[in-house]
C-alpha cells in the first residue's frame, strides 16, 4: 500500500513510502503519523507528557479493527481522505478537536518543509522509499475506468460511458476532468441537468476551465436559462476577454434578454477579432445582428446583414431563410423569392422553399397587382392614327424595332407632388425586337409612390388587341442592386406584353405619382431629362413639363444637330394658363445609335434635355449640410478607436491614413437608401457601430474620425466615370451618385473663398443657358475615396480621376478637378527567369509588382480569393501562359498592409513546353493577352471616340536559359512605336546562354478621338503579334 503525502501550501513533494505489510488499516496509519510526530518533535523543546497523549489515545484505536469508512467516520473526516495529499494538515485538525495544545504546528510544518517526511511502520517489513511517478493499484484501476469510458465514449456507448466515469469518481471525486467528461456525455444523452449539475461540480474543482464554462454556457442557451448562460459567459470573459465563442453567444443571451444595446456592443468586439467571419465560433455573427436590427426595427440593417453572412457562408440555410420571411414579411416578394429559389438549389426538397414560392407565386400573380393612378393628360396625341400609319418594316431594314412615338410627361402641382406618366407606341420587326420589347419597365420607390399600368395593349397585324391580363404585372427589384449590397425601395413595375409576334404595334403607358404631399417646409426641389436618341429608330419623341405659374427652373438640351453637326439648342413650345405653364420639347426623327466598343459615355453623344428647379449650387451646399450637420457627432467608443489608432502617428499625414486605412477596410460597404437615406448620411456612430455604411456614410465616419484628430475634412460630391458629367451651369443634387473625402492641402485655404460661378443666360422660369467658359481651381485638396477597401492612400479609383468634384466646406462650396494620374502610377510589372531543358521541359521563377489601378485591382482579387482557391487560380492563369504548368511554390506580399504593393513570385514547372523539332527547339513567349487590344480595332472605321480605361504602363521582362549544346540563329527585330495615345517598345538579346525579352507598353490617353483611328488599329495590331511571339534554337554543329 502506497501513502503520499504533500504539503499543501508547499512547492515540494514528500517522500513516499511503500509498505509491504498487507494487513495495515487506516487507523493504524493515523497511529504511524503520531508516532512520526514524536521522533521528530524530540528535538524540540516541548512538554512530552502532551505527545504522550495523542499517542496513547491513537494507539488505544488499534484494537478497535474499524475499517476505513469507520474510521472516517470516527475522526469525523472526509472517507477519501488517504487517497489524497493533505494528510498532515488532518492530522492537526484531529489533534485540535481532541483539545491538545497547538504550539507545535509551526515547527512541525517547518520541520517538514526543510527536511521532508519519513514515516517508519511500527511493525513488520521496513517501509521502502519510491519514486512519486509510480502508479498505485488505485492510481491504475482509476485510470482503468477513465480509459473504458474514453472508449466508450468514443464508440458512442453512452451508458457505458456513464458507468465508467462515475466509478473513477468514486476513486478520486476531486477528479475535475472526470467530471466534464461525465458532464460531456450526459449532454449528449440529452440528460442536460445532469450535465449541468456535473459541470458544475467541474468549474468547483477548476473554475477557469474555459471551455467547460462554456459549454455550461451553451446548455443554459439550449434550455432557454438565458440569464444562467448569460452568467456563464461573462465569468468566461473575465478570464479571457477576446474569447470569441464566448463574445458570440453572450451577444445572443443578451438579444433573448433584449439587452440589444448590450448585445451589439459585445458583437461588434468579436467583430473587430474576427472581421472576415474567418473563425468558426464567428459564423453566426451577422445572423445576431440581424436579430438585434429586426427587433429594433431597421429592416434595411437586418437585411443587410443576413445577406453578408450569406457572402461569407453561402450555404447557410438559416440565414437565407430568415431573410426570406424577412423580405416576404415586408412586401419584397421577388427578392423572397430569389432566395427560396436559392434554398431550393442547396437542398432540392427543402419543404419550406418550396411552399412559400408556391404560395408567392399566386399572391405575385394575383389581380391586386394593378394599382389605379391616373394618367398626366398634358399633350394628346392621335395614337390611332400614328398605329395605321406605321412605317413597313421593309423602310428601316437594320431595325429590331421602331418606336412611332416616345412620349414622357411630368406635372408639378402647386403643392410640390410630382407626377409622371411615359407612352410609347413601338413596332415589332424582328424576333430580336421582341425580347427587346417584351417587358415594359417603369422604376419607381415602393415606400414614397404610387405606381399604375393605364395601357397595356398588344395590336396584332390584322388589328386584333389583345389586353394584358392581370397576370401580366409584376413589381420586382432591379437585377444587379443586391449585387452591390444596394438595399433600396427602388422597385421596377414590368408589364409582359401579350401576343407578340413581327408586324405587331405594342401601345403601353404606366404613371407614377409621389404618394405624400411634401412636409411644409421643405424645399420643392424637381428635375428631370430625357435622351431622345436609343439603339432603334425613333419617329417623334415628345416631352410635355408642367409646373405652377411662376415656378422658376432652368433647362439646357445637349447634342442636339441639324445638318452638317451643327450644334442646335431645342426650344421649347410653351403654353400658359392662369394656374400652370406647360413646356413642350419636340425632337423629329432619329436614326438608331449603332453602338461600338468602348465607346466614351453615351450622354456625350445623344441628344438630351436636363431642367432643374436648383436655383444655385450654395443652396444645394447648405441642404446638404443641413442633412449631415448632425451625423458627424461621435460617442467615447470613437473616440478611443481614434486615439488607439494615431497613437504612433508623429504627422498629420500618418494621422489621416491611419484613419483612411480603418475606415476604408473595416466599414464594409453596405447602401441602404429609402426616403431621405438616398440623400441623408447615417449617423457616424451607427455607422462605425455597425461596420457598414454606403458612400456618403463612411465618408460622414471618416470625416468625424478625422475631427477628433484635429484634421479638417469636407464631403465631395462627384459622379464617377461612366457616369455624365457634371454640368455646372444647371445646379442639381440629382447629377451626382458619389461621395468622396477633401482634404484641404494647406490651412490658408480657410475659411474658404467661393469661386462666383458663371451667371445664367435668357434669364430663369424656363429659359435656356448659355454655354460660357468656367474654369475650376485645382490642386486645392487631396481625395480620399474610403469606399475602396483596396485602394493605397494617396491614390483614387479610376472612376473618381478627372471629374468634377463639389467640395462642401463649412462656410461655402467649390468644384475642383480631381486629379488624373498619369501612366508612370499604374505600372505592373512581370519579371521571368526560365530554364528550358534540350527535352522541352522547364523550371521558372515570375516575379509580379503592381502600383496603382493595377495594385487595386489585384489586391481586390486576391483578397476575394479563398486559402484554398489560391493555388488554383495561380494554376489557371500559368497553365494559359504554360500549358502543362505545375506550380511548386507561391509567395504573395502582405495584402493587409496597404502601404506595401501587391506583389507575387511563383515557381513552376512544365515537363512539355518547349517543342522539339528534329535539331531544332522552339519555346513560345508567354503571352499576355494583348491580343485583346486588337478586338477594339476590328472594324475598318470608327464613329466615336474609344474609351481605353485609364492611363496604364505594361512592362515585362523574360530571360530564358537555353540548353547547352543549343545556340539561336537569329532574333526578331526590335520595335519601337510612338504615339500621342502611347508607346510600345520590344527588344530581344542574346549573350551568356540566354535570351533576354523586353518588352513595355503604354496607355497615354484614356479617351482616342475616333480621328485617330486608323493610328490606333495600327497600333495594337502590332502589339497584339506579340502574343505570339516566340523562339527558334538549332542544335549547334559539332566543332564550331
Amino acid at each position: 500500500m502506497v501513502y503520499r503525502f504533500k504539503f499543501i501550501s508547499s512547492s515540494y513533494t514528500f517522500c513516499t513510502i511503500h509498505d509491504t505489510s498487507p494487513r495495515l488499516n487506516s487507523h493504524r496509519f493515523f497511529s504511524r503519523i503520531a508516532l512520526s510526530f514524536l521522533i521528530i518533535l524530540s528535538i524540540f523543546p516541548l512538554r512530552f507528557n502532551k505527545l504522550f497523549s495523542i499517542i496513547n489515545f491513537l494507539d488505544s484505536s488499534v484494537s478497535l479493527r474499524y475499517n476505513n469508512s469507520k474510521i472516517a467516520s470516527h475522526f469525523n473526516l472526509p472517507e477519501y481522505l488517504s487517497n489524497h495529499c493533505d494528510c498532515i494538515e488532518r492530522e492537526i485538525v484531529f489533534m485540535k478537536n481532541q483539545h491538545y495544545k497547538l504550539q507545535i504546528i509551526p515547527n512541525i510544518l517547518l520541520l517538514l518543509l526543510i527536511t521532508g517526511c519519513a514515516i517508519i511502520s511500527r511493525g513488520g517489513p521496513r517501509g521502502e522509499v519510491v519514486d512519486e511517478l509510480v502508479p498505485t493499484s488505485r492510481d491504475k484501476l482509476w485510470q482503468k475506468h477513465l480509459d473504458a469510458g474514453n472508449l466508450a465514449l468514443v464508440n458512442n456507448d453512452l451508458p457505458k460511458a456513464v458507468e465508467e466515469y462515475k466509478s473513477a469518481l468514486e476513486i478520486k471525486p476531486n477528479s475535475s476532468d472526470v467530471h466534464i467528461k461525465l458532464a460531456q456525455t450526459y449532454a449528449k444523452q440529452e440528460e442536460y441537468e445532469l450535465a449541468q449539475a456535473e459541470f458544475r461540480e467541474g468549474l468547483k474543482l477548476d473554475p477557469k476551465n474555459i471551455s467547460a464554462r462554456n459549454y455550461l454556457g451553451y446548455l443554459h442557451e439550449t434550455l432557454g436559462q438565458y440569464q444562467q448562460g448569460a452568467e456563464q459567459f461573462e465569468t468566461v470573459l473575465s478570464y479571457d476577454p477576446q474569447n470569441l465563442y464566448a463574445l458570440n453567444h453572450l451577444g445572443l443571451m443578451y438579444i433573448q434578454l433584449k439587452r440589444l444595446d448590450k448585445a451589439e456592443v459585445v458583437l461588434c468586439t468579436a467583430l473587430e477579432i474576427d472581421p472576415k467571419g474567418e473563425r468558426s465560433e464567428s459564423k453566426n455573427i451577422h445572423n445576431y445582428f440581424g436579430l438585434i436590427y429586426e427587433d429594433k426595427g431597421d429592416i434595411a440593417a437586418a437585411i443587410a446583414e443576413y445577406r453578408e453572412s450569406i457572402r461569407l457562408f453561402p450555404d447557410d440555410m438559416w440565414a437565407r431563410k430568415q431573410l426570406a420571411s424577412l423580405l416576404e414579411d415586408h412586401g419584397r416578394y421577388s427578392e423572397a423569392q430569389l432566395e427560396y429559389l436559392q434554398m431550393l438549389e442547396i437542398d432540392p426538397e427543402n419543404l419550406l422553399a418550396k411552399s412559400r414560392l408556391n404560395a408567392l407565386n399566386e399572391l405575385t400573380y394575383g389581380a391586386t397587382a394593378v394599382t389605379n393612378v391616373a394618367p398626366v393628360d398634358i399633350v394628346e396625341d392621335d395614337i390611332e392614327s400614328i398605329i395605321a400609319n406605321a412605317p413597313d418594316a421593309n423602310a428601316y431594314p437594320d431595325a429590331d424595332a421602331i418606336i412611332l412615338l416616345n412620349k414622357f410627361s411630368h406635372e408639378v402641382l402647386e403643392s410640390g407632388r410630382s407626377r409622371y406618366t411615359i407612352h410609347q407606341v413601338v413596332k415589332i420587326c424582328t424576333a430580336r425586337g421582341i425580347q427587346s420589347y417584351g417587358e415594359a419597365v417603369m422604376p419607381f420607390k415602393s415606400r414614397s409612390q404610387n405606381i399604375g399600368a393605364n395601357i397595356a395593349r398588344t395590336i396584332l397585324p390584322d388589328g386584333t388587341v389583345v389586353e394584358a391580363s392581370d397576370e401580366s404585372f409584376h413589381d420586382v427589384t432591379p437585377p444587379g442592386l443586391l449585387d452591390y449590397n444596394l438595399f433600396s425601395d427602388l422597385m421596377w413595375k414590368v408589364v409582359t406584353m401579350p401576343a407578340l409576334q413581327p408586324g405587331a404595334i405594342i401601345e403601353y403607358q404606366i404613371t407614377v405619382e409621389d404618394a405624400a404631399e411634401p412636409v411644409a417646409g421643405d424645399r420643392i426641389w424637381f428635375w428631370g431629362g430625357m435622351a431622345f436618341q436609343t439603339t432603334d429608330p425613333i419617329l417623334k419623341s415628345k416631352y410635355a413639363l408642367r409646373v405652377p405659374k411662376d415656378l422658376a427652373f432652368k433647362w439646357k438640351t445637349y447634342n442636339a444637330q441639324q445638318e452638317f453637326r451643327t450644334p442646335i439648342e431645342i426650344e421649347p413650345i410653351i403654353l400658359h394658363t392662369e394656374t400652370a405653364t406647360t413646356y413642350l420639347w419636340i425632337y423629329g426623327e432619329t436614326k438608331a445609335l449603332q453602338l461600338e466598343l468602348n465607346m466614351a459615355s453615351i450622354s456625350d453623344v445623344v441628344p438630351s434635355l436636363s431642367y432643374s428647379s436648383v436655383q444655385s449650387w450654395d443652396d444645394v451646399a447648405s441642404w446638404y449640410n443641413e442633412l449631415a450637420v448632425e451625423r458627424y457627432n461621435t460617442d467615447e467608443i470613437i473616440e478611443a478607436t481614434v486615439a488607439q489608432l494615431i497613437a504612433e502617428a508623429k504627422t498629420a499625414e500618418e494621422k489621416i491614413k491611419a484613419i483612411y486605412y480603418f475606415v476604408a477596410s473595416q466599414i464594409r460597404y453596405v447602401g441602404v437608401e429609402y426616403g431621405k437615406g438616398a440623400y441623408q448620411p447615417q449617423y457616424a456612430q451607427d455607422v462605425f457601430r455597425n461596420r457598414f455604411g454606403d458612400c456618403k456614410d463612411k465618408t460622414t465616419l471618416m470625416i468625424a474620425m478625422l475631427k477628433l484628430a484635429g484634421i479638417e475634412g469636407y464631403p465631395a460630391m462627384i459622379s464617377p466615370a461612366p457616369f455624365e458629367k457634371i454640368d455646372v451651369e444647371l445646379p442639381s443634387p440629382g447629377q451626382f451618385n458619389h461621395v468622396i473625402v477633401a482634404l484641404p492641402q494647406n490651412s490658408e485655404l480657410f475659411p474658404l473663398t467661393t469661386t462666383p460661378l458663371p451667371p445664367f443666360g435668357k434669364g430663369d422660369g424656363g429659359q435656356g443657358v448659355v454655354n460660357s467658359d468656367f474654369r475650376l481651381p485645382t490642386s486645392q485638396f487631396r481625395f480620399l475615396d474610403p469606399t475602396s477597401e483596396t485602394c493605397s492612400y494617396g491614390d483614387l479609383p479610376a472612376g473618381d480621376q478627372g471629374r468634377k468634384a463639389f467640395v462642401i466646406t463649412n462656410e461655402g462650396r467649390v468644384f475642383v478637378e480631381t486629379p488624373t494620374y498619369p501612366y508612370s502610377a499604374n505600372k505592373f510589372s512581370l519579371f521571368s527567369e526560365i530554364s528550358l531543358n534540350a527535352d522541352g521541359s522547364i523550371y521558372g521563377r515570375e516575379h509580379t509588382h503592381t502600383t496603382g489601378q493595377n495594385n487595386l485591382a489585384s489586391r481586390l482579387l486576391y483578397k476575394s480569393l479563398r486559402p484554398g482557391e489560391t493555388r488554383d487560380f495561380f494554376a489557371a492563369t500559368l497553365n494559359h501562359q504554360y500549358p502543362g504548368a505545375k506550380i511548386e511554390n507561391i509567395t504573395i506580399s502582405d495584402l493587409n498592409d496597404m502601404d506595401v504593393p501587391v506583389e507575387t513570385s511563383v515557381e513552376f514547372s512544365s515537363l512539355q513546353y518547349g517543342m522539339p523539332l528534329g535539331d531544332k527547339l522552339l519555346f513560345a513567349l508567354p503571352n499576355d493577352n494583348l491580343s485583346t487590344y486588337a478586338t477594339l480595332v476590328g472594324p475598318p472605321e470608327r464613329k466615336y471616340d474609344l474609351d481605353l480605361g485609364y492611363p496604364m504602363q505594361l512592362e515585362k521582362t523574360v530571360s530564358v536559359s537555353i540548353p547547352e549544346g543549343y545556340t539561336v540563329p537569329s532574333l526578331p527585330p526590335d520595335i519601337e512605336l510612338n504615339e500621342d495615345f502611347g508607346d510600345f517598345k520590344r527588344r530581344y538579346t542574346f549573350e551568356n546562354n540566354k535570351v533576354k525579352y523586353e518588352m513595355e507598353f503604354t496607355i497615354r490617353q484614356s479617351i482616342v478621338p475616333s480621328g485617330k483611328y486608323q493610328e490606333l488599329k495600327r497600333f495594337f495590331e502590332t502589339i497584339a503579334r506579340e502574343d505570339k511571339a516566340q523562339i527558334v534554337l538549332e542544335r549547334k554543329i559539332a566543332g564550331w
